[in-house]
């Protein structure tokens, strides 16, 4: 062995070792990244993905029926835009008349259908065409001013609007005052197959001509409404805080007759005489098909129907039940935000989006009831505004005053 070998042995087994240390610690790092993307991966799976967001543009949104291409947002400042559903891009802008802006802590109720934007502002109801943002027609709200309300219009053939109690009925193309309705309301009216629903402060429901106020049929056996009816293929779907027995009803469904295993715990029931009654009714009789009165809630609200369920969500939870029999699917537990019963719900393409009002969103599985993501912007805070949601192609869109944002995952 050379001295050369001799003294380059040593260098060798050092270097090696130095390597051998680099190594370990490139792995561990390659290791740790991995590990990092593989967390990012699961935590956007968790929360969802945010599509775009839209600081100091909130309040209220709303979809048309059809074409679904644009979001419609009725802002706080009097503004009412027309935004790109996959990036958030204005496509018109158009100012409403308004005595104080301001002074709708809930936003102005926004409605499209029909080709027309609808807003409903403290002093004027506002048309606008859908396409170009163009103000159709405008008139003075009856009485001179609208307050004390948040239900919002409803476009079907024509303008509907709860104001001092009644319901108002507007020519769509004109704005012409067409009647106003002889009965109080206890909330806004639900509209479909040209007749117009509408529930009664001390309870029941009524069904009238969208076109003439004419009287078609009257149930007062239902309470009073705790949320604006849902029509859906031929049937009417209410949740009331008290029922009375019905003439005509069907069999009330069972909670555990055909019942689908729940996706999670309940958080405790309310007992029956608390809790909302859900009633379907025939939509061309009022003839009532089912109801259910152990949900377990004294007010649940109902979201459309989808793929023949009907959900319905309480403070603490999301029922869901199927739309034809009102028997039970599922139940699943989602948080309580603040605690002030101000989240919303929306239903949409096999998902059912539920906005808390301490700024979180949770998506559930509509079959199962599952949570599949949930989203907790930072930027969006708590707050004690009202929110505003609705749902499209895998994306939620949620308003409120602090601003507006799209999560989820876009079809393809």
């Amino acid at each position: 062995m050379t001295s050369n070998e001799s003294q380059t042995d040593p260098v060798r087994a050092h270097v090696s070792r130095r390597r051998m240390l680099l190594g370990v610690a490139g792995v561990a790092a390659a290791a740790a990244t991995v590990g990092g993307i593989g967390w990012w991966a699961r935590r956007d799976a968790d929360t969802g993905h945010r599509v775009w967001s839209r600081t100091g543009t909130g309040s209220r949104v709303a979809l048309s029926a059809t074409p679904q291409s644009d979001l419609y947002v009725a802002d706080f400042d009097g503004t009412v835009r027309a935004l790109d559903l996959r990036t958030g891009a204005p496509r018109w802008s158009a100012e409403v008349a308004s005595r104080n802006p301001a002074d709708s802590s809930f936003g102005w109720p926004i409605a499209a259908g029909d080709g027309l934007v609808c807003v409903t502002t403290d002093s004027h109801v506002h048309a606008l065409d859908a396409a170009s943002g163009a103000v159709r027609w405008t008139v003075p709200a009856p009485r001179g001013y609208l307050s004390g309300w948040t239900d919002g219009p409803a476009v079907g053939g024509d303008v509907f609007v709860i104001c001092d109690g009644r319901v108002h009925s507007y020519d769509a193309a004109t704005g012409e005052a067409r009647w106003a309705g002889p009965l109080e309301a206890a909330c806004g009216p639900a509209v479909a197959g040209g007749t117009v629903y509408l529930a009664a402060p001390a309870g029941g429901i009524s069904a009238l001509d969208a076109k003439t106020c004419e009287r078609r049929w009257e149930q007062p056996a239902v309470g009073t409404l705790v949320d604006r009816p849902v029509v859906h293929e031929g049937v009417l779907y209410l949740s009331t805080s008290a029922a009375s027995a019905s003439t005509g009803a069907a069999p009330t469904a069972s909670a555990s007759t055909g019942a689908a295993p729940t996706a999670s715990a309940s958080t405790g029931a309310a007992s029956a005489a608390s809790a909302s009654t859900v009633s379907a009714l025939d939509a061309a009789t009022g003839r009532v098909l089912w109801q259910r009165d152990d949900l377990g809630h004294p007010g649940v609200h109902p979201a459309p129907v989808a793929d023949g369920t009907l959900c319905l969500l309480g403070n603490d939870r999301v029922i869901a039940v199927e739309a034809s029999t009102g028997r039970s699917r599922w139940t699943s537990s989602v948080p309580d935000g603040l605690g002030r019963g101000m989240s919303t719900m929306a239903v949409a393409d096999g998902r059912v989006y539920v906005a808390l009002n301490d700024g979180r969103l949770h998506t559930l599985d509509l079959a199962t009831g599952r949570l599949q993501w949930q989203d907790d912007p930072a930027e969006f805070g708590t707050e004690y505004t009202g929110l505003s949601l609705t749902a499209f192609g895998g994306v939620a869109y949620r308003g409120s005053r602090a601003g507006l944002y799209a999560a989820g995952i876009p079809a393809a």
